[in-house]
């Protein structure tokens, strides 16, 4: 576990919520060059938000889980799991156009990060 990012491991928590097959994710799918940053590299702010808007998404406050997610792609638009976090809080929300946008920006930034199946979610 030492060597995943934290994103991956983002990733992984989300995909657990939302009830993707959990086999679907080899972390040797991402390529590091593509935006996938380790935690301790990003700034403490953007962490914190990112932490707080897992937090809420698992208490099922997806409003604030968003208003963090959102605030982290403000802060650091090359923040992959924000953009993802943005897609899961809207898909809760029913803002599925937004949610559509919001996941291929993250695919973008992780074009390998299989576990982004928006069929599988929800």
């Amino acid at each position: 576990m030492k060597t995943c990012s934290w994103q991956l491991l983002t990733i992984a928590l989300a995909a657990t919520t939302l009830a993707c097959r959990p086999a679907d994710q080899r972390t040797d799918s991402l390529d590091p060059e593509h935006g996938v940053l380790d935690r301790a590299r990003m700034a403490p702010e953007v962490v914190a938000h990112l932490d707080s808007g897992s937090q809420a998404f698992r208490e099922d406050d997806f409003e604030v889980a968003l208003m963090h997610y959102t605030s982290v792609t403000e802060l650091d638009p090359d923040v992959g799991a924000g953009w993802f976090g943005v897609y899961m809080a809207q898909r809760e929300l029913g803002e599925l156009e937004a949610a559509e946008i919001a996941l291929e920006r993250a695919r973008s930034l992780m074009p390998g990060a299989t576990l982004m199946h928006p069929d599988s979610a929800g």
